[in-house]
C-alpha cells in the first residue's frame, strides 16, 4: 500500500520551502550588499524594516494572529466575505496613519530617521501589505499551497534580483544613497503584487463594512494589538536604540547578524502556523500526542539554533567583510533568544484558544518594557553587543509568564491536572539549548571541536527524524 502525505503535511512542507527560498534569497544577497553598501547604508535599510514592523503591528490590528484561524473556523462558508471586510478595516486604519503623516511629515521624518520618499513608501506598505498577509493566512489554513508558493517565490526572486541591480547601478553612478535605491526597487515589486491581491480579495469577497465580522475579530485581535506592538518593540527596540545611542553603522552590523537568525524565526513561524490547527482541533481531547509533537518540534528547532551558533564565524565571513567579524559573538544569545520565541508561541497558542489574548498582551508589554530598560543601561555601558543578551533575558521572562497563564486557564477550563504539553521536558530542552548556544562562545577559539560538535548535533537530528515513527504516524493522522 502506497504512503500518501496528507494535505496538511504537503501544505506545511511547501510553505516551509517557499519561505526558506525567499528568506534564503535575502541571505544570499547579504554578501553582495555588505560589499557594495557601507554599514551606514545597511543601517538605513535595517531602520526602515524595523519601523515598518513596529507600525504595521498597529495598522493591521493583529487580525492575522491566532484569531484569524478561529474566524476561518467560525465563518467556514463565508471566508471570502470575512477576509475582504477585515481588509477594508485595515485599509481605513492605514489611511488614518497616512493622513497623520501628511499633516506632520517633518516630525515623523525626524523620528523615523528616513527620507521623505522612504517614509511615503512605508505608508503605501501599510495600505497594501495586509492583503498578502490575509490571503496567505487563508490559503495556509485551507492547506492550499500552490498559488501561495508561486507568489511567495516569484516576488522574492524578482525583488531580490532587481534590488541587487539597483545597488550596482547606484554604485556605478557614484551615488552614495544606495539604501534608497535598494528599498524603492525592492518594495515596488512587492507592493505591486500586493496591490493585485488587494483588488482580487475585494472582488471575491464583496464585503466592506460588516459589523458581525468586525466585532468578532476585534474582540480577539484588539488585545493582540498591544501584544504585537510590544512584541515588535521587543524585537526591534534594540536596533532603534543602537541607532540613537551608537549610530547607523552599528545598526547595520547588528542587523546583518540578526538576518542570519531570522531564517530560523521564519522556519518556526511556518511550523507553528501549521501546528495551530492541529492543536485547536485536539486540545480538548487531552491527546498525549500534542505534547510529543511539541517536544519533537522544539528539539529539531533547538538543533537549528545551536548549529547556526556554532557556524557563526564562517557565516559572518561568507556574508560580510572583516568589519562585521566582531559581531559573531552576538550570535549565541540571538540564537538562544530566537529559540525562546518558539517556547513562548506554544503557550500563547493555548491562551488564544481560550480567547484570553489580553494576558498575551500583558506578558508582552512586561517583556518589552524590561527590554527597553535593560537596553538603555547596558547598551550605553557595553555597546551594541549587550542588546543581544538583554533581548534573550526578556524572551525568557516572556516565555515563563505565558507558561504560567496558559496552564492556569487550561486547568480552569478543563478542570483536571492534565497538561497540554510536557512542561518539564520543554524546560529541559530550553535550558539545554541556551547552555549549548553559550558554549559556542568558548568554541569559537577551538575550530575543530566546534565542527565536531555541530556535526554530532546534526547527525542526532537526522537520527531522531528517521527513528521517530510514532511522530510520523501522528502527523499522518
Amino acid at each position: 500500500m502506497s504512503f500518501r502525505l496528507p494535505n496538511a503535511v504537503k501544505s506545511a512542507s511547501v510553505y516551509v520551502f517557499a519561505n526558506l527560498l525567499s528568506r534564503g534569497l535575502a541571505i544570499i544577497t547579504v554578501p553582495i550588499f555588505t560589499r557594495l553598501m557601507t554599514t551606514d547604508q545597511i543601517g538605513i535599510v535595517t531602520i526602515y524594516t524595523s519601523w515598518f514592523s513596529l507600525i504595521s503591528a498597529f495598522s493591521t490590528l493583529s487580525l492575522t494572529s491566532g484569531g484569524f484561524s478561529l474566524a476561518m473556523k467560525e465563518y467556514k462558508e463565508k471566508r471570502d466575505n470575512y477576509v475582504s471586510s477585515i481588509l477594508f478595516l485595515t485599509t481605513i486604519i492605514a489611511g488614518i496613519i497616512l493622513i497623520a503623516y501628511i499633516m506632520m511629515h517633518n516630525f515623523f521624518d525626524r523620528v523615523f530617521g528616513l527620507s521623505r520618499e522612504l517614509s511615503l513608501l512605508m505608508m503605501v506598505g501599510f495600505i497594501l501589505s495586509p492583503a498578502r498577509d490575509f490571503w496567505l493566512a487563508k490559503e495556509r489554513y485551507e492547506y492550499k499551497y500552490k498559488s501561495a508558493a508561486i507568489v511567495t517565490i516569484f516576488s522574492a526572486v524578482i525583488a531580490s534580483a532587481l534590488s541587487v541591480i539597483a545597488v550596482f547601478w547606484a554604485n556605478g553612478k557614484g551615488l552614495e544613497e544606495t539604501a534608497y535605491y535598494r528599498l524603492i526597487v525592492n518594495y515596488f515589486v512587492i507592493y505591486f503584487i500586493d496591490a493585485i491581491i488587494f483588488v482580487v480579495l475585494f472582488i471575491k469577497g464583496k464585503s466592506f463594512v460588516n459589523r458581525e465580522y468586525w466585532t468578532f475579530s476585534l474582540k480577539l485581535s484588539l488585545p493582540l494589538v498591544g501584544y504585537s506592538i510590544s512584541t515588535q518593540i521587543l524585537n526591534v527596540s534594540d536596533r532603534m536604540m543602537i541607532d540613537i545611542m551608537v549610530g547607523k553603522s552599528a545598526v547595520g552590523i547588528y542587523g546583518t547578524l540578526y538576518t542570519v537568525s531570522s531564517i530560523s524565526i521564519m522556519i518556526w513561524t511556518t511550523i507553528n502556523a501549521s501546528f495551530v490547527p492541529y492543536l485547536f482541533e485536539n486540545i480538548d481531547k487531552r491527546k498525549e500526542k500534542i505534547g510529543k509533537i511539541a517536544n519533537f518540534l522544539l528539539i529539531l528547532y533547538s538543533g537549528i539554533a545551536i548549529i547556526l551558533t556554532y557556524f557563526s564565524p564562517e557565516i559572518v565571513k561568507i556574508l560580510a567583510t572583516d568589519e562585521y567579524m566582531a559581531a559573531k559573538y552576538i550570535m549565541p544569545p540571538i540564537a538562544a533568544g530566537v529559540f525562546m520565541i518558539s517556547v513562548s508561541n506554544l503557550y500563547s497558542n493555548i491562551l488564544v484558544y481560550y480567547k484570553k489574548t489580553t494576558y498575551i498582551m500583558y506578558v508582552s508589554i512586561v517583556a518589552a518594557a524590561l527590554n527597553v530598560i535593560l537596553n538603555y543601561f547596558f547598551i550605553m555601558r557595553y555597546g551594541y553587543v549587550a542588546a543581544a543578551y538583554t533581548t534573550l533575558f526578556s524572551y525568557i521572562v516572556m516565555a515563563a509568564l505565558e507558561y504560567y497563564w496558559a496552564n492556569l486557564y487550561d486547568k480552569k477550563y478543563i478542570g483536571s491536572s492534565s497538561r497540554v504539553y510536557d512542561d518539564k521536558m520543554i524546560f529541559r530542552i530550553s535550558m539545554a539549548t541556551i547552555v549549548l548556544c553559550m558554549i559556542g562562545l568558548a568554541l569559537y577559539q577551538l575550530t575543530i571541536i566546534r565542527y565536531i560538535s555541530a556535526g554530532i548535533i546534526g547527525l542526532l537530528m537526522i537520527y531522531a527524524i528517521a527513528k521517530n515513527k510514532s511522530f510520523m504516524k501522528t502527523i499522518k493522522t
